[in-house]
């Protein structure tokens, strides 16, 4: 058999093994037979064709070494988000098999079905359109409430940057006032002093390495993908939201000039928190904010939350599964602690433990944008491994200069509030 037969029947086996289900009791001596035998072959076919995919590779090697004319080089597919609303992957059985498909195509086989109209593409680099379904799940994890990307104020544009006039005295209401007006008198008109603040896109990528043992089974290969690269995406993107340093990347709520401090205790021991602490940065949150504020910790910070009482021996943390907290965050004064892997400082660091409002906190992507895909064969091809590509373009800072002042008085308070190193 031929490379293209072999692919052609494993493909077939594939499709036949997605027809046979389970009763309730179980499969029948018959479908386990089959299945036993459909296994047999799958396993001998696949020896096989790792066998003739070698030998065609040492050929190509030969014939370039010796000086012959050599085939022509075809470019690593490209994927790139698309949708396709009649069919969820656009003719493949599953992700799994999609990915599977690009795979053999980057090796110059490709697939009739990527003839479908749902993977047309223009460009000399060639290239298919991502089904919408493993779009979706690709994409899904950045828009979950792990993700703070999904608690910032998100912004699509279509350029490569964007430039917004802000009123840095009133973040919360965009600059306009309102006055008491006497009949018959002339209504005042709102004045506000604009800043600009800029943002400019960024490229946060992931590299997903499959080995050959992992291509030839499509649904560990989709389930491996599909968590790997989001998780590692989000990570990076979370780390960047709490701490980045704006080089190349976001800049963090901890580094941002409109965070207010509020300083530790006098005589404090070091690296603890403690009750007066959490008072004072709760009350250092803009009033309007506070609805929509949640604690991020640094996870050596919640031990001292949870031994942490008031000044009259009270417990103020509540954790989580409690009989009065079934949530799946603890809540301190209200309001949900979200422990973070990714960008929290050591304990007893400045930025340990932030109470924050991260609709304060602007981000941007392309109005198109979205995660995008592309895989290769080439990189590993020593070690018979297929690497996955994906990448996001993003840019996110808090816009206000500084702490805002209460109208009488002088009391500074923010939507970012930060406790002093200890």
């Amino acid at each position: 058999m031929t490379p293209e037969q072999i692919r052609a029947r494993l493909g077939d086996i594939q499709a036949h093994l997605e027809g046979v289900q389970a009763s309730e009791a179980g499969y029948s001596e018959e479908q386990v037979e089959q299945i036993n035998s459909l296994n047999a072959e799958f396993e001998g076919l696949t020896t096989q064709l790792e066998a003739a995919e070698k030998v065609e590779a040492m050929r190509a090697k030969a014939t370039a070494s010796v000086g012959r004319k050599t085939l022509p080089v075809i470019a690593a597919p490209r994927i790139e988000m698309g949708r396709d609303g009649k069919d969820r992957f656009g003719g493949f059985n599953s992700s799994g098999d999609f990915l599977m498909a690009v795979k053999r195509a980057g090796a110059g086989d490709i697939d009739k079905r990527f003839q479908n109209v749902a993977y047309e593409k223009n460009g000399e680099d060639g290239g298919f359109l991502v089904p919408e379904e493993m779009g979706s799940s690709i994409t899904k994890k950045l828009e979950s409430s792990e993700s703070l990307l999904s608690a910032t104020t998100q912004l699509k544009i279509s350029g490569n940057a964007i430039t917004l006039n802000l009123d840095e005295s009133q973040p919360w209401n965009q600059g306009v006032s309102a006055y008491w007006v006497a009949e018959g008198s002339a209504i005042t008109g709102s004045k506000p002093a604009f800043t600009q603040a800029s943002w400019r896109l960024h490229k946060l990528a992931a590299l997903v390495t499959a080995t050959d043992e992992l291509l030839d089974d499509a649904t560990a290969l989709a389930s491996y993908i599909q968590v790997s690269a989001p998780e590692a995406i989000m990570y990076k993107l979370n780390g960047a939201i709490i701490n980045g340093n704006g080089a190349g990347k976001p800049q963090g709520i901890i580094s941002s000039p409109f965070a207010k401090t509020v300083s530790k205790e006098s005589g404090q021991t070091a690296d603890t928190v403690v009750s007066r602490n959490i008072v004072k940065m709760y009350a250092s949150m803009i009033p309007n904010s506070r609805a929509r504020a949640a604690w991020y910790i640094n996870p050596a910070v919640e031990v001292q939350l949870m031994t942490m009482v008031d000044d009259n021996g009270n417990f103020i943390y509540l954790a989580p599964g409690s009989q009065m907290n079934q949530s799946p965050y603890g809540l301190l004064l209200g309001r949900p602690v979200i422990p973070l892997m990714s960008g929290m400082p050591a304990l007893g660091d400045l930025g340990d433990i932030v109470l924050a409002d991260l609709s304060t906190y602007y981000t941007i992507q392309k109005s198109n944008g979205g995660v995008k895909s592309a895989t290769s064969i080439h990189v590993n091809f020593d070690k018979e491994q297929t690497t996955f590509r994906f990448s996001l373009r993003v840019d996110g800072k808090c816009p206000f200069r500084t702490p805002v002042t209460t109208e009488f008085g002088s009391y500074q308070m923010s939507g970012i509030v930060l406790l002093e190193a200890r």
